[in-house]
């Protein structure tokens, strides 16, 4: 039989509160202090997971004082049928919101909620849990480190400002990872959390998950500008920069040396003090994370070849030392120094691409970055 906590918190008081409670030391009554409250916890957590839906929420920088709108959550969403909202997490507290998460059955739906840093640490969250029916991170920091966000995540919805002045990069579109929509909003970053019209469309967005029958409420200000689906430019572009940010990380690209590649000699290309001539460590890193496939390729006279890349022939070997098409419309966009977005075919398969021109410390064109989808496998 579960323990009333009302029950229990009744009786310590009749403890602390009678005559007998002088003889008690400190030390016991400490002890007895710190044995309640761990019921008390452990019971409000017992009721949290027998949830059809849970919510989790976290609050970003400055807490409850600064993330109002994330408190208020907790009581909107509450009424929503079959679903338990958890009490606001401060942002750095992301390591109890996956604890709580693992708790629920696996049945459970689970959506995460956060706002500022606590947006960028919802992916923390989610990458550490095995499943989250929808994340909705609410203008993310630009100054916060996130992670991408991957195939465990079923729905993404960023809510940012296009204005990077109106929020100094407090709020500017800054995640990364696939299943993904984007909604914009004019508010400030420091109110963006207590947009009514942000509640609204968050409590239906609660809703369908937890019970579709529910009545909806009516959103006219911000709709999601669409989801990122397989045929959707945003989902490459946001691995492409993923992919770029990791290069960085490692240094500056430069070209040092040569290598033999599938038998033939090529420039080595290097980030930093890394090589990355037959490293597969970066692409295949990056497609772990967001699926897909990436390459890095060096420029070799006027061709482009793959040195780093898990792009398969027919065989299901990587296609090293294989050939940016000298014919293709690819080419034409690199040897202006431009981008290439859309789709290609790549050893005879058609592929959703980007390819961006790889640069040095002089600004020449030493070589390529990647990433594209198969389109029949998305």
């Amino acid at each position: 039989m579960r323990a009333n906590p009302l029950i229990t918190s009744s009786a310590f008081i009749k403890i602390i509160a009678s005559p007998d409670a002088d003889r008690i030391s400190r030390f016991k009554t400490h002890k007895l202090v710190s044995f309640i409250s761990t019921v008390s916890v452990c019971l409000v957590l017992a009721t949290v997971a027998s949830a059809d839906s849970l919510v989790v929420l976290l609050e970003g920088l400055g807490g409850q004082i600064t993330s109002r709108g994330i408190v208020s959550f907790q009581e909107e969403l509450a009424v929503i049928p079959n679903t338990r909202v958890a009490l606001p997490l401060a942002q750095h507290s992301w390591r109890d919101a996956v604890k709580l998460i693992q708790q629920q059955k696996p049945e459970t739906k689970i959506v995460v909620i956060g706002y500022s840093l606590g947006a960028n640490n919802s992916t923390y969250v989610a990458k550490n849990v095995k499943h989250v029916d929808e994340l909705i991170a609410i203008q993310a920091s630009v100054w916060g480190r996130a992670t991408a966000v991957g195939e465990n995540v079923d729905r993404v919805i960023e809510i940012y400002n296009p204005k990077f002045w109106r929020t100094v990069g407090l709020g500017a579109k800054r995640l990364v990872g696939i299943h993904f929509s984007y909604v914009t909003n004019s508010d400030s970053h420091f109110y963006a959390d207590e947009d009514p019209e942000v509640h609204k469309f968050v409590f239906n967005e609660v809703k369908k998950l937890a019970d579709p029958t529910a009545r909806a409420k009516s959103v006219f200000r911000i709709q999601p500008e669409g989801i990122v689906g397989a045929h959707d430019m945003q989902k490459v572009k946001a691995a492409m920069a993923l992919l770029k940010s990791e290069s960085e990380i490692l240094g500056p690209a430069r070209i040092e040396g040569t290598d033999t590649i599938d038998g033939n000699a090529v420039p080595a290309v290097f980030f930093g003090a890394t090589r990355m001539n037959n490293n597969f460590t970066l692409v295949d890193g990056i497609v772990k994370q967001v699926g897909g496939t990436a390459t890095i390729f060096v420029k070799r006279g006027t061709d482009y070849v793959r040195v780093a890349t898990n792009v398969k022939r027919d065989d299901g070997s990587r296609a090293i030392g294989t050939i940016l098409d000298p014919k293709g419309k690819v080419i034409e966009f690199i040897n202006r120094n431009e981008a290439f977005y859309g789709e290609a075919t790549i050893l005879g398969k058609p592929y959703l691409t980007g390819y961006e021109p790889m640069q040095d410390a002089q600004n020449n064109v030493i070589g390529i970055y990647y990433f594209g989808y198969l389109v029949r496998a998305l």
